[in-house]
C-alpha cells in the first residue's frame, strides 16, 4: 500500500527525529502537517520545534494536537503535553475578549480572528497592542505587558461611532440687535473671584482623586477574579477552551468580567486625569486672578456611587 505524501514527509521526519537533525525534522515535519493537519504531525512538529528553542510556535502546535487528545495514543499525548507544559514556560499568553463578537481582532497588527467574543493566543514577552476594528465602530486599543510564563486578560470594548455634527444654524442678521447681558457686580466684602475659583477647583480635583482611587480598587478586585475564572477553565478544560462552544457559558462569564474591569480602569483614568486638569487650572488662577478676599470660603468634595461633586460654604 502506498504511502500518502503527508506520510512519506512524516517518516523522513521520523528518521531525522532519531538523528538528532532537528531542522531537518522540523522541515519534514512541517511538509506533513501542510499536507495532512493531523493532531499527530501537529504534534511532533511542535516538539521539533520546542527543540530549536521556538517556544511560542511549538506551543502554538503542540495545543493544537491537544485540542482531540482522544484521537492520540496515550503515551503520545503525554510527550505532547510535557512539551506544551515546557514551551508554556518559556513563553507568555492572553485571553483576549471582545465586547463585539463580529469584530476582527488584532494583536501587533496581525489578525488572529473574527466572529468569536474569546480569543487565546501565545506571545513572545515584551510589550503588545491588541486591537479590535469593526465598520460603524470606534477601534479599540488595548497596549499590554505580556511576561514570561504568565497571561495576559485582554478586553476590547467597540463603542458605536458618534453621529456627524449637525448642521450649523443660520446666522443672525449683524443688524438685528442682541442685548448684552449684564455684568456680574462685585458684592462688597465678599470673596474674591480667584478664591473662589481655586478653592473649588482644589475641592473638584480632591472630588477626583477620591473617585479614581475607588474605581481602580473596583477594577482591581474585578481583575482579580477575572483571573481567577481563566485559572478555573483552564484547570478544567485546557488552555484553549474558550475556542469550543461547549464551554460557551464560563467563558461568556469570563469576557463579562474582563469588560466590568476595563470599564472601571477607564473610569479611574477618567477621574484622575479630570482631577489633575482641576488642580492644574486652579494653581494657575494665582497668575491672572485678583488677590484672594479676607472672608473664609469652604469648600467640600462630595464623592458618591455614581459621581461626585463639591459643596460650597461661607459668606458671600
Amino acid at each position: 500500500m502506498m504511502r500518502s505524501e503527508a506520510e512519506e514527509a512524516f517518516a523522513r521526519g521520523e528518521k531525522a527525529r532519531r538523528a538528532g537533525r532537528w531542522e531537518d525534522a522540523e522541515a519534514a515535519y512541517r511538509a506533513a502537517w501542510k499536507a495532512d493537519p493531523r493532531p499527530e504531525f501537529a504534534g511532533e512538529l511542535g516538539l521539533s520545534e520546542l527543540a530549536l528553542g521556538r517556544s511560542r510556535d511549538a506551543a502554538e502546535h503542540l495545543r493544537e494536537s491537544l485540542l482531540v487528545p482522544e484521537t492520540l495514543q496515550p503515551a503520545v499525548q503525554r510527550r505532547f503535553r510535557a512539551g506544551l507544559e515546557k514551551a508554556e514556560r518559556e513563553v507568555s499568553s492572553a485571553t483576549v475578549a471582545v465586547s463585539r463578537p463580529e469584530a476582527e481582532v488584532f494583536i501587533d497588527g496581525r489578525s488572529i480572528g473574527r466572529g468569536q467574543g474569546m480569543y487565546f493566543v501565545y506571545l513572545d514577552p515584551g510589550r503588545h497592542e491588541a486591537r479590535g476594528k469593526l465598520e460603524g465602530y470606534v477601534d479599540d486599543v488595548y497596549p499590554f505587558e505580556a511576561e514570561r510564563g504568565r497571561e495576559s486578560m485582554v478586553g476590547l470594548h467597540l463603542e458605536s461611532k458618534p453621529p456627524p455634527p449637525a448642521a450649523p444654524a443660520p446666522v443672525a442678521s449683524a443688524l438685528t440687535a442682541t442685548p448684552a447681558a449684564p455684568a456680574l457686580a462685585a458684592v462688597p466684602g465678599g470673596p474674591s473671584a480667584g478664591t473662589v475659583f481655586r478653592v473649588g477647583g482644589i475641592a473638584l480635583a480632591s472630588a477626583g482623586v477620591v473617585l479614581g482611587t475607588g474605581f481602580a480598587v473596583a477594577a482591581a478586585v474585578r481583575g482579580g477574579e477575572a483571573e481567577a475564572q481563566a485559572a478555573q477553565i483552564r484547570q478544567r478544560n485546557g488552555a484553549a477552551a474558550c475556542l469550543s462552544k461547549a464551554y460557551a457559558e464560563p467563558c461568556g462569564v469570563l469576557r463579562e468580567m474582563i469588560d466590568a474591569r476595563d470599564t472601571l480602569k477607564a473610569a479611574a483614568w477618567g477621574s484622575f486625569i479630570g482631577a489633575g486638569v482641576a488642580g492644574a487650572v486652579a494653581l494657575s488662577s494665582l497668575l491672572w486672578a485678583p488677590a484672594p478676599g479676607k472672608r473664609a470660603v469652604r469648600a467640600a468634595p462630595l464623592a458618591a456611587a455614581h459621581g461626585g461633586g463639591v459643596i460650597f460654604s461661607g459668606s458671600w
